[in-house]
């Protein structure tokens, strides 16, 4: 899905949920300046999607006309449609790095990383003789990387790995972790 297409759902999902916000209020939620936020909302004016009263002086009510909840149903099945594909991407990716270290002969995994990508990955130990023992949130090691004695890392049994999944931060995890004596191949392997 576009910027743009994003920006304009969630356009659409604010002018819903709060139909007397001002111009200042949108251009933070959408995370824009005020002008291009002017912009956004002059555009889906124009094209007939939102449609604006004024209730007071200097107070607008503004709410979705047919023809915008049908193009919020059109951008909100798109952006459904993308994050099916992109899990059934990481899933295939997840199932083959497993099968990998299955091969490999490992057992046991800890998985470190990121929430939405370790959610995914932890579907695919069904499919193999591998147990998912433990989860390492990204965010608890990238806090406390300067201070090293705070890191706390599983100790591994034999036949036991870290799987490194991220995709924002793998240099400062692998760092994290080699600092703590770990290895590749041997300790933690990284996620592809």
């Amino acid at each position: 899905m576009k910027q743009e297409e994003l920006r304009t759902l969630t356009l659409f999902n604010t002018v819903e949920n709060t139909p007397t916000i001002n111009q200042r209020q949108l251009a933070q939620k959408l995370d824009v300046s005020l002008g291009l936020a002017n912009t956004y909302f002059q555009r889906v004016l124009k094209k007939g999607w939102i449609r604006a009263k004024q209730v007071e002086p200097r107070r607008w009510l503004y709410f979705l006309t047919p023809k915008g909840a049908l193009e919020k149903s059109r951008l909100s099945l798109s952006y459904l449609h993308r994050t099916l594909e992109s899990f059934r991407e990481l899933k295939k990716r997840g199932d083959k790095q497993l099968r990998i270290l299955y091969e490999k002969g490992f057992k046991g995994v800890h998985l470190c990383g990121e929430n939405d990508l370790i959610e995914i990955l932890s579907f695919c130990f069904s499919s193999y003789e591998i147990e998912l023992h433990s989860v390492i949130p990204e965010i608890d090691l990238l806090e406390n990387q300067g201070n090293h004695s705070e890191i706390q890392l599983p100790k591994l049994k034999p036949k036991e790995i870290i799987l490194i999944a991220t995709l924002d931060n793998q240099k400062k995890l692998i760092e994290i972790i080699n600092k703590k004596g770990f290895q590749e191949g041997i300790h933690w392997s990284l996620f592809f």
